[in-house]
């Protein structure tokens, strides 16, 4: 999520809290409001300490309590490795599918794609024969149609 978005995040207030603090003229319950959060935030971004201790306690509260947050850290990361070629097989070292399947390495080299087997039960002719006649229906229907009417057009 870009910078902007999460600001923006903190600094969305609930209307009905707002309308609540306006009516009986009270401080909210962590003591800052959301536009100070924002603000915390932008500061912490641009690499400046903001002054009020609370609004950085309140904004770390309020950020660490996001829902579906990954930790990041946790993920070890290689550089050189691109997000393709961990997903093809194109891309894969043998040593390191060896160290993941857990066998020596040069039985992981030998490993050969399995045989598909040519025997089929339905010829080829019948597996295309049922694609175009399904194609051909729409078409059959349509020159029917156009038929009725140029039929009854002339009654």
């Amino acid at each position: 999520m870009p910078f902007n978005e999460v600001r923006l995040t903190i600094m969305i207030e609930d209307p009905s809290e707002e309308e609540k603090r306006e009516q009986f003229d009270t401080e909210n319950e962590r003591g800052c409001s959301r536009e100070e959060m924002g603000a915390a935030l932008v500061d912490v971004y641009e690499g400046r300490m903001p002054s009020d201790r609370r609004v950085l306690q309140e904004l770390h509260k309020e950020m660490v309590g996001w829902p579906n947050l990954e930790d990041e850290s946790d993920v070890p990361s290689d550089p050189s490795q691109s997000p393709y070629a961990r997903t093809t097989d194109t891309g894969v070292d043998p040593k390191i599918a060896a160290k993941r399947m857990k066998i020596d390495f040069d039985a992981a080299a030998e490993i050969e794609p399995g045989q598909d087997s040519e025997d089929s039960n339905v010829p080829p002719v019948v597996g295309f024969s049922v694609l175009y006649l399904v194609s051909a229906v729409p078409i059959l229907i349509g020159i029917t149609v156009v038929a009725i009417l140029y039929i009854n057009s002339f009654r």
